[in-house]
């Protein structure tokens, strides 16, 4: 089964579109937006002897001191619909490997991955030598299927969520969609005031602003704000890729929150996503159901209650795990902290 870096957008997007669950971080424009910020970014994939793609992936390089670097996979390999799920360990072992021996490619410690695999298929579609690694994407979300009616959806609700939106249309809440950079400010302010609430770690606003600003211009990003006399008291981002909306960032003000803004901003939100054509809104991150989990986030308990509020699947994956080449080097270098990559 031979390699093939892939350097054609159209190419990539049609096996993408192919996805069930499309991933905004394996999209075309994501992986220009990491060239942005000075990484190294390849695309590849798998073929079988006919020349269908078996399997692909986008992979961003992460330098790191003494030269030990590594590529990182958000939300893939991404594997053909076609391809049945006991070749899952068959296809990725022979992938990983050719990439590996790849003599053009910078010498890596270790790969990252995140394979788009619900959790209970862990034992037997994971190659050997996997070791878990703290998540960087979501290990688990909310999937809403936008097939349903508006009816549907609203009896799918917690009985608190659906409450929560007439109370925000009672207080006469506003919702528009903009892009404007003054908007885009505001949200900046807010989404620290949020990160401080719920003492949260968020991307420094150089980079949330090359993220919105690039997928923008892509047509795959939108600000989502809800106000009360013009002024903001909540906002959202929401990435549209293909077949799925996620909602990626939700901020709000510490003032006027008895009138429940984010509950009609989400709504609005969805079924915005609705009239679009999409299949799936996505929540993007909540917690494990497991509180014992080492990737249960205490944090995450109030914006996961907030989630769950509106129904739809609950998804977990099998998380974020790396492939050392040399392992007695990758224990050293995180024993002496010589890198740092979560």
């Amino acid at each position: 089964m031979p390699i093939k870096q892939i350097t054609d957008r159209l190419d990539w997007e049609n096996f993408q579109s192919t996805q069930k669950w499309m991933q905004f971080s394996q999209s075309w424009v994501w992986g220009e937006f990491l060239k942005s910020l000075g990484r190294d970014v390849k695309r590849f994939a798998l073929l079988d002897d006919q020349g269908q793609w078996l399997c692909a992936l986008q992979a961003e390089y992460r330098k790191r001191s003494m030269g030990l670097g590594y590529w990182n996979v958000p939300r893939g390999p991404l594997f053909s619909t076609h391809l049945d799920a006991d070749c899952y360990r068959e296809v990725l072992t022979d992938f990983i490997m050719q990439l590996h021996e790849r003599k053009s490619l910078p010498k890596s410690l270790f790969w990252r991955f995140e394979p788009l695999i619900k959790a209970k298929s862990l034992e037997r579609l994971l190659p050997p030598r996997f070791l878990r690694a703290p998540a960087l994407s979501p290990a688990a979300t909310l999937l809403l299927d936008l097939h349903k009616t508006e009816e549907e959806l609203l009896a799918g609700m917690h009985q608190k969520t659906r409450y929560n939106i007439k109370v925000a249309l009672k207080h006469e809440v506003t919702i528009r969609t903009t892009n404007h950079p003054q908007d885009f400010e505001r949200f900046l302010k807010l989404m620290a005031t949020t990160a401080e609430r719920n003492e949260i770690v968020q991307h420094d606003d150089s980079y949330m602003a090359k993220s919105y600003y690039t997928l923008a211009a892509a047509h795959m990003a939108r600000l989502r704000v809800a106000e009360i006399n013009g002024a903001m008291i909540a906002a959202n981002m929401e990435i549209k890729y293909g077949n799925t909306v996620t909602y990626l960032y939700g901020a709000s003000s510490n003032k006027m929150r008895h009138v429940m803004a984010p509950y009609l901003l989400q709504w609005e939100a969805i079924k915005e996503a609705k009239n679009d054509g999409a299949d799936l809104y996505d929540f993007w991150g909540i917690n494990l159901e497991n509180v014992a989990s080492p990737l249960y986030k205490k944090s995450w308990e109030g914006i996961t209650r907030f989630k769950l509020g509106w129904g739809g699947e609950r998804v977990e994956l099998i998380g974020t795990w790396d492939l050392p080449f040399n392992f007695l080097l990758y224990r050293l270098a995180f024993f002496k902290r010589l890198m740092k990559p979560y």
